[in-house]
């Protein structure tokens, strides 16, 4: 059997040098662009708070292209109580204002506001809308759930600004800009047919759209080949009298219950799901295609 080694007793650890225990913050030495990518995958709060990091990361959050501005799940609680809920909405949008005056950014990849707005701060929205718009985004949402509910009274709701998009037969100057929008969805919004199908016909590379909850939504057309349109929801729209698709390149297509619903010639359809709480709603659906998954459920 092998002898054990006996250490000596004047065994000692060896210090490390000096050279090898500094800490070198390479990440810092990154270019702008890298690290502004790096910024984006975070929250605009936790971006926000790596401006104390250096005067390196100072400005760079500033620059970020994604802005998500969710808070719900922390005050999910708050929208229990109206007093609270007032108080945490006029906070929240003392916050965007405070933050998007900061910004730097000049093209949007996202713009997300999620949180329980009404027609009450209409002009906040507007502008907030403006701000997206100039920036040219390409993935809006206005996430204005009530609370976590599905609906909330039409009355109260966010009204889209028809006069934004030139609707009143005179051009916005930044008309142009609407054309980078590639995702639109929008909760509790309050619009028209007509508002959807101008983003439709001026916004070439549109491919997604999810309307939820709207009051006022009440025929709708989607027709024409030259649409990128591939996804198509429409949730809890209560008036919706008529859906008409005809000629596309629609892929999907989730729909609440409709008076009347006409399908043609979309060659491209693989799915076609309708929510509602009436079966004879099947009767009124046309749709000469082959190869569509079709299904039919109950909205309770």
């Amino acid at each position: 059997m092998a002898k054990r080694q006996k250490l000596s007793i004047n065994f000692a650890l060896k210090k490390c040098p000096r050279y090898a225990c500094t800490q070198e913050d390479r990440i810092s030495q990154l270019p702008d662009d890298i690290l502004v990518h790096i910024l984006s995958f975070l929250t605009i709060k936790e971006a926000s708070y790596t401006s104390l990091l250096s005067k390196r990361w100072l400005p760079l959050w500033k620059y970020i292209p994604r802005l998500d501005f969710d808070v719900t799940k922390p005050l999910h609680q708050v929208f229990l109580n109206h007093r609270l809920w007032k108080m945490h909405m006029k906070k929240y949008v003392r916050w965007v204002n405070r933050t998007l005056r900061k910004c730097e950014v000049q093209r949007l990849d996202q713009f997300r506001v999620c949180f329980d707005l009404n027609k009450f701060v209409q002009h906040e929205i507007d502008k907030r809308l403006e701000f997206a718009f100039a920036r040219q985004v390409q993935r809006l949402e206005l996430d204005l759930l009530k609370g976590g509910k599905e609906t909330r009274d039409f009355d109260y709701c966010y009204t889209f600004p028809a006069q934004l998009l030139g609707l009143n037969h005179k051009l916005p100057p930044l008309w142009h800009n609407f054309m980078s929008v590639k995702v639109l969805l929008l909760k509790l919004v309050t619009m028209t047919g007509e508002v959807l199908e101008f983003f439709l016909h001026n916004c070439p590379f549109l491919e997604e759209i999810v309307v939820y909850g709207s009051g006022t939504l009440i025929n709708l057309q989607v027709i024409g080949p030259p649409l990128k349109l591939k996804h198509l929801e429409i949730w809890h729209c209560q008036c919706l009298e008529s859906l008409k698709i005809h000629d596309t390149n629609l892929v999907t297509l989730v729909a609440s219950a409709a008076t009347k619903l006409l399908l043609s010639n979309a060659p491209m359809m693989i799915k076609v799901e309708i929510v509602g709480a009436f079966r004879p709603i099947l009767k009124d659906i046309l749709a000469p295609i082959s190869c569509v998954l079709f299904s039919w459920r109950s909205s309770k």
